[in-house]
């Protein structure tokens, strides 16, 4: 029986010594973990690191992106980025042109091959879902979207950046 002023979520389950805000954090992290290895394995087979496949998306919903936007919404340092842009240029997957209006700026756009890979890691993408979420029975899905909507929501509420 738990204490009076404890509630069942914050009781000690027999099996795991943690409260279970700290149980279903670990629970989410394992997940996020697990899903971040099977997307990184599957792009490698696909011979695209993760971190230039997230460029690739990046560039393909913002033709023309700069290298300096693009370092900023991926969080990457733009000597970082540069690297990897690098490679992605020699793969054949983008190509780099200067502004029109300021040649300090150097635009990013999917070459023919560029588009293709996107299109690839979309449809792989889409082979992982139906593959891990897609296993869920669908009561569980909505379940699913409904918590993971109130765990946003409360992340959210203690942050005043937030959207």
């Amino acid at each position: 029986m738990p204490p009076k002023d404890r509630s069942p979520a914050d009781t000690f389950d027999q099996a795991d010594s943690q409260p279970m805000p700290q149980r279903a954090l670990g629970a989410f992290l394992r997940a996020m973990h697990a899903h971040r290895q099977l997307m990184a394995r599957k792009m490698a087979e696909q011979g695209l690191p993760p971190g230039q496949a997230f460029a690739l998306k990046e560039i393909a919903h913002n033709d023309g992106i700069t290298q300096r936007d693009l370092a900023e919404i991926r969080h990457i340092s733009r000597p970082s980025l540069t690297v990897m842009l690098q490679k992605m240029e020699r793969a054949g997957l983008i190509e780099r042109r200067a502004d029109a209006h300021d040649q300090r700026y150097m635009r990013l756009y999917l070459t023919d091959e560029g588009l293709k890979m996107h299109e690839q890691m979309h449809a792989l993408l889409d082979e992982m879902l139906t593959e891990t979420v897609g296993r869920l029975s669908g009561a569980d899905q909505v379940e699913l979207v409904r918590l993971l909507d109130k765990l946003t929501d409360a992340i959210n509420a203690g942050n005043p950046a937030a959207p």
